[in-house]
């Protein structure tokens, strides 16, 4: 049995106004990867703060999370298969 690998992939809020959702989708499924679940969202402050939890103490992480919050995101879950 292969190992399978999850990937998780967020097209960001400038990705979605930039109408490049779809390529990104498509250029990510000719990495191989397969897409298993997508979720057109807007991220709540308190969830971006969680998500980066692990860069909470540099300077951008205030900024970080402004962004990500400033409009809607695509969480996708990709697999692959080695």
């Amino acid at each position: 049995m292969a190992n399978t690998e999850r990937t998780f992939i967020a097209i960001k809020p400038n990705g979605i106004q930039q109408g490049l959702v779809w390529d990104i989708i498509k250029r990510v499924e000719q990495k191989g990867f397969r897409l298993m679940g997508v979720k057109f969202l807007r991220a709540s402050e308190e969830h971006l703060k969680q998500h980066y939890v692990d860069l909470k103490d540099r300077p951008f992480f205030p900024g970080l999370v402004k962004y990500m919050n400033s409009g809607p995101v695509v969480a996708m879950e990709h697999h692959s298969w080695q």
